[in-house]
């Protein structure tokens, strides 16, 4: 089972200035590396929802965050669940993978939580604030940052999250497995579908599933039938 990178907390100007890279390794997720020197994969961003976008069919989901420094799209293909419920002017916790499409960094999904005290947006400036005086290895705040607010309050926030990410991991899995394989795989004209049946050692309905999904994503195209390469 493949490790899952820890979602970093960071201000949105540090992801929409980050470099972002293509990973080269297998099983290696795609990450943006910030001015600072931060590496992450995954990040959790808390901000204000100033726009919202919903298809007609329900297959995809968008909503633009704020938070004074910068703004960044959220999307979610599909499993549009973490957006449905949110609306413009909410308060939001974000953690997701962080993605690029032609030159667009935003994140994906993975959990998000409307926030209603806000004595968070204090606790995260308060992370942030700390985490940018320590080492780029360093990103979490002391304890006692959290005890701003009420413990028993930040505890629970922290599981509801965390369940919630963990449940959102066990989705993405089969898709970061596929993506990698395309991307370790292709020689130059795409990996063929039974190529990757054989090598990811999914069954065939997940396969099935995780290249729906990425093909949705925009994270792979079909040059020709039977054929997969990444964008």
């Amino acid at each position: 089972m493949m490790e899952r990178g820890t979602a970093v907390k960071l201000r949105i100007r540090d992801v929409v200035e980050a470099e972002f890279h293509r990973s080269t390794e297998r099983f290696e997720p795609n990450y943006i590396l910030t001015k600072r020197g931060v590496r992450a994969s995954r990040v959790r961003l808390l901000g204000i929802v100033v726009a919202k976008f919903v298809s007609e069919d329900g297959s995809y989901s968008s909503i633009t965050i704020d938070d004074s420094s910068a703004t960044i799209a959220v999307r979610a293909f599909r499993e549009v669940d973490p957006l449905v419920k949110v609306r413009v002017g909410d308060t939001v916790d974000v953690v997701g993978k962080v993605k690029e499409y032609e030159g667009e960094v935003y994140v994906l999904a993975e959990a998000v939580r409307v926030l209603d005290d806000p004595h968070w947006e204090l606790v995260r400036e308060l992370e942030l604030a700390i985490a940018e005086r320590l080492s780029p290895g360093r990103e979490e705040a002391p304890a006692e940052v959290a005890g701003q607010v009420e413990q028993g309050e930040v505890v629970e926030e922290e599981v509801v999250l965390e369940e919630a990410e963990e449940e959102a991991e066990g989705r993405e899995e089969p898709k970061l497995k596929v993506l990698h394989l395309i991307e370790e795989l292709d020689q130059g004209d795409g990996v063929k579908y039974i190529t990757l049946l054989r090598e990811s050692g999914l069954p065939e309905e997940e396969l099935e599933e995780a290249l729906n999904e990425l093909l949705s994503e925009g994270e792979i195209y079909e040059p020709k039938i039977g054929r997969f390469r990444c964008v």
